[in-house]
């Protein structure tokens, strides 16, 4: 079967969502906050997607049950290796390792929260009485205590191992995140926006160094997509969440909203204390070993390729630039700009990440068919009109339809095309990275992220406070541009070439 018959899906999909999110507003619903009652269709929608987020975790985790690397494992990988289409993608999951299933049950119990979080978190601080620029100074100091600490982190990773990371960064990412949605009180929420970007960091640096560690050239490209895709699965679920308890509590007698929000938060951060266990089975691919003060004084001595981590981090570091304009100002956007209820936020978050589901796990099949190169490159690109849409879609409400209808479809568009390459570019560039290098190239590309985004967080927060909802969306779609350009000049027709010799 030739591989584009397999990428129909995701545009039969897109197809859908269009049609979904333009029946979800009944009313017409005002920018500024008009007066409108939620959609009838938003609950139902909201349960649908949370299902299919429970069914996409169920069926990844039957397959990897099913799977065993008992026996002869080389035989077994190599007929794997050979499969092409469905079949070969199932078997290449069924030889996924102990260490690699583990990993995917950690990261499924820790991103319950991360889609509860994008619905609700800023919606709570609004709740009790903070404006926007207070939460873009939050983000930025937490993205500055990320950027700043991520370098270190990642070589500090690169030593005492990648499961230390997992517990060490997660651990301390679950506490500062229940203080935080505990309390009102200024200085602490600024505290837990700086202890938990720069214990954020040491997660972050070691996942795509870990998966790389634990998977071989032929199933990485799986490894990663499967991977994203489940923990986006479990995402679904907490943003449903997020919409669902809030609609449900809303006739229940003396149930204030903050107190709502705090109970979906408490669920999610639950969820992500008790991830700390499969991440506490996991095994040391290598062993860690302390840090000296003379390698302290020479962290860059692991650098192997400096020539290919710039170009591999440059590209990133502009889309992060550009996603901080708007990114973490989604549900506030929708909610100020756009005039939604939680409910409504809710069902257009988790069906946007219901359709990446769909993208990551159709991800490795266009990297087949275009190559890694060209799959990022064609997707990101892709994505830039959908950001222009939501910026304008304020604008265009009422005259294309409702302005919730316009700014739904804009976020599923831009949310599938512009990650679902995601795990391919992560994969590739592991690929071209030496293993003491690999912590060291993604601490520095979380650094500049996080720096930039945070700055642009801020900048975003401050022109949406004075009612300005379309600059933002307008100059990230200007920095994705230039990235896809930049990645274009560095890698586009050079794949086979750096595969091989990896050189910069």
């Amino acid at each position: 079967m030739p591989h584009h018959s397999r990428i129909k899906p995701l545009f039969s999909v897109l197809f859908l969502a269009t049609l979904f999110i333009f029946l979800i507003p009944s009313t017409q619903v005002l920018a500024h906050g008009g007066d409108s009652e939620p959609s009838p269709m938003a609950g139902p929608l909201a349960w649908g997607f949370m299902g299919f987020g429970i069914l996409v975790i169920l069926a990844v985790s039957v397959v990897l049950l099913t799977g065993s690397r008992q026996g002869d494992i080389k035989s077994g990988v190599q007929a794997a290796y050979q499969m092409k289409g469905l079949g070969g993608y199932l078997a290449k999951m069924r030889y996924f390792s102990r260490n690699a299933r583990l990993y995917m049950v950690h990261v499924v119990g820790m991103d319950v929260i991360y889609g509860s979080w994008a619905v609700l978190f800023n919606l709570y601080l609004l709740a009790v009485g903070y404006d926007i620029e207070f939460i873009g100074l939050r983000i930025l100091l937490g993205s500055l205590a990320s950027g700043l600490t991520a370098l270190p982190a990642g070589m500090i990773s690169d030593r005492i191992g990648r499961k230390l990371s997992f517990v060490l960064g997660d651990g301390m990412g679950a506490l500062m995140s229940l203080i935080a949605i505990s309390t009102s009180n200024e200085p602490l929420l600024l505290v837990t926006a700086v202890i938990g970007g720069m214990f954020s960091s040491l997660h972050g640096v070691a996942e795509p160094a870990f998966m790389a560690e634990n998977s071989e050239n032929y199933e990485r490209v799986h490894l990663f997509s499967v991977s994203s895709g489940t923990r986006t699965a479990a995402a679904i679920i907490g943003s449903a969440l997020a919409g669902l308890v809030p609609l449900l509590l809303a006739s229940v007698e003396g149930v204030e909203k903050i107190s709502m929000y705090r109970w979906v938060a408490y669920l999610g951060i639950g969820g992500w204390f008790a991830s700390l266990i499969p991440a506490v089975m996991l095994q040391q691919v290598k062993e860690a070993r302390p840090v000296s003060r003379l390698e302290l004084r020479r962290l860059f001595d692991n650098v192997r390729n400096p020539r290919l981590i710039m170009k591999l981090t440059i590209p990133e570091a502009l889309v992060g630039f550009g996603a901080g304009f708007a990114l973490p100002l989604m549900n506030v956007f929708f909610q100020s700009g756009v005039g939604s209820e939680e409910i409504e936020i809710g069902a257009v978050f988790a069906a946007g990440q219901a359709f990446l589901v769909v993208g990551s796990f159709l991800a490795p099949f266009i990297a087949a068919r275009l190559g890694k190169v060209n799959s990022v490159l064609f997707t990101r690109a892709a994505s830039i009109p959908f950001i222009l849409l939501m910026g304008f879609s304020i604008e265009l409400g009422g005259g294309f339809g409702t302005v919730l209808s316009i700014a739904g479809f804009a976020y599923i568009a831009r949310i599938t095309l512009m990650n679902m390459a995601s795990p391919v570019r992560s994969a590739f560039a592991m690929e071209l990275l030496d293993p003491a290098e690999r912590g060291t190239q993604v601490g520095l590309e979380q650094a500049l992220w996080s720096g930039l985004s945070g700055l642009a967080g801020y900048l975003g927060a401050r022109m949406m406070d004075a009612g300005d909802f379309t600059s933002p969306f307008v100059l990230m779609a200007g920095l994705y541009l230039v990235a896809v350009i930049v990645f274009w000049r560095f890698f586009g027709g050079q794949e086979s070439e750096l595969a091989s010799q990896k050189i910069g």
